[in-house]
């Protein structure tokens, strides 16, 4: 299992309590999810990871890659079919979306796109470069009602919209190294203990619905990671393409 070691039992007036079982809850098709980390500390991974348990065949999810990730070459086209900038997916299946930060208005007219749409997940790696406009801000608000769930990574919270947090279900957080990041984290995880140092690659992940902090170890390997991605994600012409 991915549950690692729990921490001390908190004193009743300490916010967070961690989770003693060996189950955690995953983000399901309505759920916001927010994964926190340094360059190198394995948000990606674990973003990727998480985008491997959704189902693909009952709505696309759409990875807006603004960092041309190595990850997603791993796990090759097919299954990961690419768009172009303001391009819609088909009705299911995995996508990737090369973005660059000055694209702003095509990227916020896509975005109003998917949010009229619905039933589409989306991947950001890098959430802090998303344009600042307010469709973003429409889909984290009203996901739930339309189906649009969303993991959003990021290496500096101080950067992101208030929304990214507080409408977010669960907060994975790896290792930060700014103490304004972790102003940030405490704020939105109700002061949960997470500046504790943990094993390169280990995490907290906060559950808001139960106000639960668990520890968890590594997830699987890039390649490992990736091979589930096309084993969840096969293609076939039967989908529109």
């Amino acid at each position: 299992m991915l549950l690692g070691q729990t921490l001390p039992i908190l004193q009743q007036n300490e916010p967070a309590r961690f989770n003693s079982s060996d189950r955690i809850t995953l983000p399901g098709a309505d759920k916001r999810s927010v994964v926190i980390g340094a360059n190198g500390t394995g948000k990606t991974v674990f973003g990727a990871w998480l985008l491997s348990k959704q189902r693909f065949s009952e709505r696309p999810w759409v990875i807006l890659d603004y960092k041309n990730e190595e990850l997603w070459d791993l796990v090759g086209d097919p299954p990961l079919r690419y768009l172009k900038v303001g391009e819609l997916p088909a009705k299911r299946g995995l996508y990737r979306m090369p973005v660059r930060p000055d694209q702003d208005d095509i990227l916020e007219n896509w975005l109003w796109k998917i949010w009229h749409r619905e039933n589409v997940g989306l991947l950001c790696d890098e959430v802090g470069l998303l344009p600042k406009g307010s469709a973003f801000k429409a889909i984290l608000r009203q996901g739930r009602s339309k189906r649009i769930p969303v993991i959003a990574c990021t290496q500096r919270p101080v950067d992101v919209d208030r929304e990214v947090f507080t409408e977010s279900n669960y907060v994975c957080i790896f290792r930060v190294d700014d103490l304004r990041d972790h102003k940030v984290i405490q704020m939105f995880t109700r002061g949960a203990p997470t500046d504790r140092q943990l094993p390169p690659y280990w995490s907290y992940y906060y559950d808001k619905g139960k106000n639960q902090l668990s520890i968890l170890k590594p997830v699987s390997s890039p390649d490992i990671v990736a091979a589930r991605l096309r084993e969840a994600a096969p293609y076939s012409y039967l989908w529109g393409w």
